[in-house]
C-alpha cells in the first residue's frame, strides 16, 4: 500500500528518480523555498512581536517538524520491516511539517477571519461593479469557496500552482490537512474530526482529484501521513503558546499552574507539574520534553493500531483524540490559552492592528476587482488609460509569479465553469487573495501605512 502511497512520481516528471532521492530533492526545494523563508516574519501567537526569543511561524514550523520526526520514528519502528522506505516515510513528514503553516496569511488565524469577513461583505458588490450581469446558478458555490479563505487550502496552491515546486504526489498529498471543498449554504465553523472541515479550493480540484487517482485515495480521504503532520502541530503548539505567554508575561506562571491544576485534578497532571517545578533544568523544558515524550507514544500507539483505517484515509479522528491522561492535558492546555492569552487586552490589541492593516490593503486593491474585464485586460496589456491612474499603480505592485497563475488559469476555457466571465473572475479574485495572504505581517502594515499616507 505504501509502495502506491509514497512515489517518486510528480505532476511534471523528471525522468526516472528512485524514491529515497526524489523525497530529498523535494527536501531541498522545500527548504529553500521562499513561503518558507516568510515564516520568520509571522508570528505565530503574538502579532507584530519584536522579541527574538516569541516563536515565529518559522521557529513553530521547525518544532513541529521535530516533532513529527519523533512519532514517525516511533511508527516506523513499531511497523514491520520492510513496510516501507523509511527516509522517504520520514521525509515526507518532516517536510508536511514544515510546510503546514505557508498558506496562512498576516496574523494567521485571525488573519483569515478578516478576510473572510471583508470578502463576504464585498464580493457581491464587486461582482455587480466588474460583471454587471445576473450571478450564474453556479455563483453561489464559487462565492462560498472565495469566501472561506483557509490557510491549509492555500498551502497546497502556494507550492503548486504558485511557486511551481513540483513536488512528489505523495508529499503533495500530505499538506491536505483537509481534503474536502466548501459546500453552498452550508457552515463549517464549529466542526467535530477533520472530515467536516473544507480544505480544497475549488482551483486545486483538478490537482487533488489527479493525486487521489494516482494514489489510490478516495475521493475526501487523507494521505495517511497528514495524520502525524495535524498530530505534530497539536502537541508543538499547545505547549509553545502557553510558554510564549508567561515569556512575555502576558500571564505569571503562578497563574499557569493554577489554571493547569483547577482544570485537571489527576494524578497524571499534578505528578507532570510537581517534577517540573522540582527539575534542575527549569519548568517549561521539562514540562515540554514530559508531555512531549508521552504525546508522541499516544500519536505513534494510535497510527499503529488504527493502520488500515489511516491507510485508506477513513480514520474520522485526529490521532490525539481519546481519554488517555496526556491528551486531556492537551485539550486543557489549548482551553487554558484562549481563556487566558487569546482574550486578553494586550493581545487583543494588536489583533486590532492587524485587522484595520488587512481590510485596508484588500479595501484599496478591491478597485482591481471592480474593474469590467476588458479594462482589466488593458492593465494586463501595460495599456491602462488616465482612468486607470490609480488602478495601474496598484497593479504594478502585485507579484510576477501571481500574475503568470492568473494569466495561465484563465487563457483557455474551463469546462468547470457556467460563465467564462466568472472564470475570469474568480482567478482574479485568487489573484488578490494570493497576493495578501503572501505578506509577512510586518509587510501588510508597511503596505497599508503606505497606502493610507501614515
Amino acid at each position: 500500500m505504501y509502495s502506491r502511497l509514497i512515489t517518486p512520481a510528480r505532476i511534471h516528471s523528471w525522468g526516472d528518480e528512485e524514491l529515497l532521492e526524489a523525497t530529498e530533492q523535494d527536501r531541498a526545494r522545500i527548504v529553500q523555498a521562499a513561503p518558507v523563508r516568510r515564516l520568520q516574519q509571522k508570528t505565530q501567537v503574538f502579532p507584530l512581536d519584536v522579541k527574538a526569543s516569541v516563536r515565529s511561524r518559522l521557529t513553530h514550523s521547525l518544532e513541529v517538524q521535530e516533532t513529527g520526526r519523533q512519532i514517525s520514528r516511533r511508527i516506523l519502528a513499531a511497523l514491520p520491516a520492510g513496510t516501507v522506505c523509511e527516509g522517504a516515510f520520514i521525509n515526507l513528514v518532516e517536510m508536511s511539517c514544515l510546510l503546514h503553516d505557508v498558506g496562512n496569511p498576516p496574523f494567521g488565524h485571525f488573519g483569515e477571519q478578516v478576510m473572510s469577513q471583508w470578502l463576504g461583505e464585498m464580493l457581491d458588490p464587486l461582482y455587480q461593479q466588474a460583471l454587471a450581469q445576473p450571478p450564474s446558478a453556479q455563483w453561489a458555490e464559487l462565492r462560498q469557496d472565495l469566501q472561506l479563505f483557509d490557510g491549509n487550502a492555500q498551502s497546497l496552491r502556494l507550492v503548486h500552482s504558485l511557486h511551481e515546486l513540483n513536488l512528489t504526489l505523495g508529499q503533495l498529498a500530505a499538506l491536505c490537512k483537509y481534503p474536502q471543498q466548501p459546500q453552498p449554504g452550508v457552515s463549517y465553523g464549529q466542526h467535530h474530526g477533520w472530515s467536516s472541515k473544507r480544505g480544497i479550493f475549488f482551483s486545486e480540484q483538478p490537482l487533488y482529484r489527479a493525486l487521489g487517482q494516482s494514489l489510490g485515495l478516495a475521493p475526501g480521504c487523507r494521505h495517511p501521513l497528514v495524520y502525524i503532520m495535524e498530530a505534530a502541530d497539536d502537541i508543538s503548539y499547545c505547549i509553545a503558546d502557553l510558554e510564549d505567554a508567561v515569556d512575555r508575561r502576558i500571564l505569571t506562571q503562578g497563574e499557569l499552574l493554577a489554571a493547569l491544576r483547577a482544570a485537571d485534578q489527576s494524578d497524571y497532571m499534578g505528578t507532570l507539574l510537581d517534577d517540573a517545578l522540582a527539575s534542575g533544568r527549569g519548568f517549561f523544558p521539562h514540562f515540554r520534553q514530559q508531555l512531549t515524550r508521552d504525546l508522541v507514544a499516544l500519536a505513534a500507539q494510535s497510527y499503529v493500531s488504527e493502520h488500515q483505517a489511516i491507510l485508506q484515509g477513513s480514520y474520522p479522528q485526529a490521532l490525539l483524540h481519546g481519554q488517555a491522561p496526556a491528551a486531556r492535558v492537551l485539550d486543557i492546555l489549548k482551553r487554558v490559552a484562549r481563556e487566558l492569552v487569546f482574550m486578553r487586552p494586550e493581545v487583543e490589541a494588536l489583533e486590532l492592528e492587524g485587522y484595520a492593516a488587512l481590510r485596508g490593503v484588500l479595501t484599496s486593491y478591491a478597485c482591481l476587482l471592480a474593474l469590467p474585464a476588458p479594462q482589466f485586460a488593458r492593465l494586463l496589456a501595460g495599456e491602462g488609460s488616465q482612468a486607470l491612474f490609480f488602478a495601474r499603480r496598484l497593479y504594478h505592485r502585485l507579484s510576477a509569479r501571481h500574475l503568470k497563475a492568473y494569466r495561465l488559469a484563465i487563457a483557455t476555457p474551463d469546462p468547470r465553469f457556467a460563465c467564462q466571465n466568472e472564470q475570469e473572475w474568480y482567478y482574479r479574485v485568487r489573484l488578490l487573495l494570493d497576493y495578501v495572504s503572501g505578506m509577512t505581517d510586518t509587510y501588510v502594515l508597511e503596505e497599508y501605512r503606505l497606502l493610507s499616507g501614515i
